[in-house]
């Protein structure tokens, strides 16, 4: 049974739900490589050209190789994937190509219900298992042994129980790191001594790897634009006014004019609500903000991220709790405005990912169908990045886990859109269970995968297979 929308309200399965997951499908499309999937050899050694072996390394090439099962545990973003990807390409491999699987799968899915070839390498990133079962990884690792395979997880946070197959990771040294990025980008060249000392100085404050390798890849102009403009208007101490208009823009990229003024003085209503003062008067145009036939846009596109990224790092209390409510409250706009909002939380989780859960995804799941398509597009939009979709993978599957939850309406959406790119197979089977259940979500996810079919069987490439042949044989089980 399906929930009865209210007057006026969008009905999640109708009309309205496959515009939505035709828009993440073709943003995501271009983007998002299915997994499971492939990791060929030739990208693998792109990817470790700048990679810096962090201090236990070497153990970890002997565990590995003498365990044929390693679990990389450490924080967040201390290069445990690219930790992984070295340590594969040091083992002895029938094939160089590494099969990377679903973050999604238990330790008793990986043991008994995941297919292993002799002698491949195999990754699993980002694991979001809630529990790691001892018994299962030690038999996990003897079954690999005996195939000559071999398989590294990564995983946030503590060591747990599995001390057999666990290896504690931490990032490698900045300033280490900065000089092998110098050597592989071949940057001393026409690079003063003081601007190479100043941007070194500049890494060792740098929090991640990943940062760091962008630095010396601005600096040898093969990353994005590094963005100085934007920190220094905001060095500049701007009014909040000012502040607010690019803060919507972040939320607004890329709509009509007359739209994006009209919530843009929205917004500037809300706030005068809560600072209890009078409109502010409307300065010369603003740097960072033009109109590209007949849409306001920043002038240039990586600003919108940058953009979100100081406002997150620079500002409090008075600058986001009226913006807070100000986005929460764009869910219930028109479509393209909810899209827009959702993309724009979707690259803010990316400097802010508990908050945009607590502050957007959380609430908009629980309210009325509007709200539940806005939160399931961020979502969606969260599966563009790397790093952010297996989280999206984890929220929406931790929605999905009762389908009595109205979070789980929510979990469907985003299965059969943005996850479903990512993460097939994952999203076929949570759809039709959630679908043969008889709780709120079921028309949902009953739709969603219908959608999801129809739009797989003319793209027969690996995620439309999966799709079509996943789906045909839980439907011939049923």
């Amino acid at each position: 049974m399906t929930e009865t929308p209210e007057s006026g309200e969008i009905d999640l399965d109708d009309i309205m739900l496959g515009q939505s997951l035709l828009t993440v499908y073709d943003y995501l499309r271009p983007l998002a490589g299915p997994v499971p999937g492939d990791l060929k050899r030739r990208d693998a050694d792109a990817l470790l050209r700048s990679y810096l072996e962090p201090g236990r390394f070497p153990e970890a090439v002997h565990r590995l190789s003498t365990c044929h099962l390693l679990v990389l545990v450490g924080e967040e973003e201390t290069g445990k994937r690219l930790g992984a990807i070295a340590l594969l390409s040091r083992m002895p491999l029938a094939e160089s190509t590494i099969t990377v699987l679903s973050p999604a799968g238990t330790a008793a899915d990986l043991l008994s219900r995941t297919e292993y070839e002799p002698g491949r390498a195999y990754l699993l990133h980002d694991w979001i298992a809630e529990s790691t079962d001892r018994v299962e990884l030690v038999n996990l690792a003897r079954k690999l042994a005996e195939l000559g395979s071999y398989l590294v997880i990564t995983r946030n946070g503590a060591p747990s129980q599995a001390v057999e197959v666990e290896h504690p990771w931490s990032a490698p040294d900045p300033g280490e790191l900065f000089d092998l990025c110098l050597r592989a980008y071949g940057l001393r060249a026409g690079r003063s001594p003081e601007e190479l000392t100043r941007a070194r100085d500049l890494a060792l404050s740098l929090p991640t790897p990943a940062e760091v390798v962008r630095l010396a890849g601005r600096l040898a102009g093969t990353d994005e634009p590094s963005g100085e403009e934007v920190a220094a208007w905001f060095d500049t101490k701007p009014s909040l006014h000012e502040v607010r208009e690019v803060a919507a823009l972040a939320f607004l990229h890329g709509v009509d004019g007359p739209v994006f003024e009209g919530q843009f003085a929205r917004l500037e209503r809300i706030c005068q609500a809560h600072e209890r003062r009078g409109p502010q008067p409307v300065g010369p145009p603003h740097p960072l903000v033009t109109h590209d036939e007949g849409r306001v846009v920043f002038r240039a596109p990586h600003h919108r991220g940058q953009v979100l990224a100081e406002l997150a790092g620079r500002y409090g209390f008075w600058l986001w709790q009226p913006l807070r409510e100000w986005v929460r409250s764009l869910a219930g706009e028109e479509a393209d405005v909810r899209s827009r909002a959702a993309e724009g939380v979707a690259l803010l989780a990316a400097y802010s990912l508990k908050d945009v859960q607590a502050e957007f995804l959380d609430g908009w799941a629980r309210g009325g169908n509007a709200e539940r398509l806005a939160a399931g597009d961020a979502l969606s939009y969260m599966c563009a990045d790397d790093t952010l979709a297996p989280e999206a993978l984890r929220i929406a599957l931790a929605w999905a886990a009762d389908p009595l939850d109205p979070r789980a309406a929510t979990a469907a959406v985003a299965l059969g859109g943005g996850l479903s790119v990512r993460y097939p197979a994952d999203a076929v089977r949570r759809l039709w269970r959630l679908g043969s259940g008889d709780g709120p979500s079921a028309g949902v996810a009953g739709r969603a995968l219908a959608l999801l079919v129809e739009h797989a069987r003319p793209h027969q490439d690996a995620r439309g297979r999966t799709v079509t042949a996943l789906a045909a044989a839980l439907a011939a089980d049923a």
